[in-house]
């Protein structure tokens, strides 16, 4: 009875053409219009009307999924129904074979049953006529025995006869009894044995069913297998030729290498390059050393000129400055000229390491003199400043999530500006049916509260 509540065209009637890519095309239709009232009239003649309209298509949206999901809930329920009419039918099926067989064993046990009953009826009647027939000559006899003598051998073989006829009637009446007990005994075996054959048969059934499922997921296994096999063959078919073609690589560049002169410890250079090393390391040190002792020269000669030349006294510091300035940057080209040599010359002495870290520290001393005095305000650290931590309400895990139509409105006004609403109509890109499942596609499966 519970099968049949559910009606297959009220069933039908139940789904809602409705779905959740129809909302996001009716929300994409209206932010469209949105835009043209705001080309229109500005931001100030939809600025009550979209909240409202928001909320009510979040409020279709998750009505749409509610709808999905009560839809794939009857889908179910339909393919459960199906299935239990199925079971019912083939149930069915055999109750009603089942019956069959039971009226064909009933009927014949009837028919043996009634071939004993008229056997039985048979031999009580012969019985019953015998015992009157053996009382009617008794009767006689003993009538005939007053009236006249007879002879006694006749009697006694008549009587003889008679009581033998009456014993194998009463053999065969008994041996009729004990076969009606014995087949009424089978018929009671073969009913247990058939409940037990209906329970059998239900198990391998069941075994039946599981043994296909296991059947098809084998040869879906085996399928795969094959596939995997094939694509294995073809990748080591393919690795096999690659290893060939490298092996002969690797011969080749074998040879190639057997064949190359050793160039170990030796220097290559192309006499058409410009660019090739022309001088030894001793001629290139004396160049350097000579360049740099001429510099300082010139720096002195102009020391002595900026001395002798008359100025004002307002530029007496300048060039007070200017005298330190020149002289840091002597001692700067002595060490250089030391460092110089010393990379130049690959036979540098270890203790030579200490007019290298004199010239690294001598461009701070120079940033030190140079620089003019900080004030002891300026040399006072100021104290640290940089964004406050969030508050406990604005962390990112207490935040309410967004629908999905919020984020859709989002991105169609809100790409350039922060605002939802703004004076200026900028002109967004329309979003397609594929952008927006894809921006939002897990929206319709998840829900509103896990997008």
């Amino acid at each position: 009875m519970l099968l049949h509540v559910f009606d297959t065209s009220k069933m039908d009637n139940y789904k809602c053409s409705l779905s959740v890519v129809d909302v996001y095309d009716m929300a994409q239709d209206i932010g469209r219009e949105f835009e043209s009232i705001i080309d229109a009239y500005g931001t100030d003649a939809i600025t009550g009307l979209m909240p409202k309209v928001v909320s009510a298509l979040e409020q279709m949206e998750i009505l749409a999924m509610k709808n999905e999901r009560e839809n794939t809930t009857v889908d179910d329920l339909r393919a459960t129904i199906q299935q239990l009419e199925m079971d019912k039918q083939e149930r069915t099926e055999d109750r009603i074979k089942y019956e069959k067989e039971m009226e064909q064993i009933e009927d014949k046990w009837r028919e043996d049953y009634n071939e004993l009953l008229t056997t039985v009826s048979r031999l009580q009647d012969d019985n019953r006529k015998l015992t009157e027939s053996l009382q009617a000559a008794e009767k006689d006899k003993i009538v005939d025995s007053k009236s006249q003598v007879l002879s006694p051998d006749v009697d006694t073989v008549a009587l003889q006869r008679l009581r033998h006829s009456v014993d194998q009637m009463r053999d065969s009446i008994r041996s009729y009894e004990h076969q009606l007990y014995s087949k009424s005994n089978e018929v009671d075996s073969l009913n247990v044995q058939m409940d037990r054959l209906q329970t059998t048969l239900k198990d391998l059934r069941r075994k039946h069913r599981f043994a296909q499922v296991q059947c098809r997921g084998l040869v879906e296994e085996r399928a795969n297998i094959l596939s995997q096999l094939q694509k294995q063959q073809k990748e080591f078919i393919s690795l096999r030729q690659r290893f060939g073609v490298a092996q002969k690589e690797n011969e080749d560049l074998s040879k190639y290498r057997d064949d190359l002169p050793d160039l170990k410890n030796k220097a290559i250079y192309d006499l058409d390059d410009p660019d090739r090393p022309k001088f030894t390391t001793n001629e290139l040190k004396d160049i350097l050393t000579e360049r740099n002792e001429l510099k300082t020269r010139v720096n002195d000669l102009e020391d002595e000129l900026l001395q002798y030349r008359p100025v004002e006294q307002s530029t007496i510091s300048q060039e007070r400055d200017e005298i330190q300035e020149t002289r840091v940057r002597r001692i700067l080209l002595r060490n250089c000229t030391r460092t110089d040599g010393h990379r130049q010359n690959p036979d540098t002495a270890p203790g030579d390491k200490e007019d290298t870290q004199v010239s690294i520290i001598t461009p701070e001393i120079s940033s030190n003199v140079t620089s003019p005095i900080r004030s002891d305000d300026e040399q006072e650290e100021g104290p640290v400043q940089g964004p406050l931590p969030l508050e406990p309400d604005d962390a990112p895990w207490k935040r309410n999530p967004e629908s999905g139509i919020r984020k859709l409105f989002r991105k169609m006004f809100a790409e350039t500006n922060n605002s939802l609403f703004s004076k200026t109509s900028p002109k967004h890109p329309k979003l397609s049916l594929s952008k927006m499942a894809v921006s939002i596609g897990h929206s319709s499966i998840m829900g509103p509260s896990e997008v």
